[in-house]
């Protein structure tokens, strides 16, 4: 026979509130000091959020177009990358034309894209590395609380 007792995750999750923020702004940080925040809107794009399901409870992180292809890279011949995006990732570098135009330059760079792929860079795991021990020492606590306030309740009408 198997119990299950679903565990009230209040500490749990506000543990996980009180991190969320902090996540958001390690990962833009890292961004930052990486040199991949080149327009801004990636950055900015950024969330962590707090998600329960019936089970369990954690944090979600991600962001607009960009960010998933710079967490985890875009596989060789994929679709290649909006050319205009990459134009305007030219200009916020300083990048120059190299093939008569920078719409022309930009679709050239895009088309390798799409064919050689880029490596992936775990932005939001490297940034997560500084934080992982407190954040794992708090959900720890919080959880043996949720527990324990559990078990009060409910060997108090036992």
């Amino acid at each position: 026979m198997i119990i299950l007792i679903s565990v009230n995750k209040n500490n749990l999750k506000v543990v996980m509130d009180r991190f969320a923020p902090i996540i958001q702004a390690a990962v833009k940080e890292r961004m930052s000091s990486e040199g991949k925040n080149a327009t801004g809107k990636t950055s900015s794009s950024i969330f962590a959020r707090t998600f329960e399901r019936k089970d369990s409870i954690g944090i979600n992180v991600g962001g607009g177009y960009g960010f998933p292809f710079l967490h985890t890279g875009r596989r060789p011949g994929a679709t290649q990358p909006p050319y205009r995006v990459i134009a305007d990732w030219m200009k916020a570098k300083g990048i120059s034309e190299f093939a008569g135009s920078l719409n022309k330059s930009a679709y050239l760079i895009a088309r390798a894209i799409g064919k050689r792929g880029i490596r992936a860079n775990n932005i939001s795991g490297k940034a997560v590395q500084r934080i992982i021990n407190r954040l794992l020492n708090d959900t720890s606590e919080a959880y043996i609380k949720d527990v324990e306030q559990h078990l009060k309740k409910f060997t108090k009408n036992a």
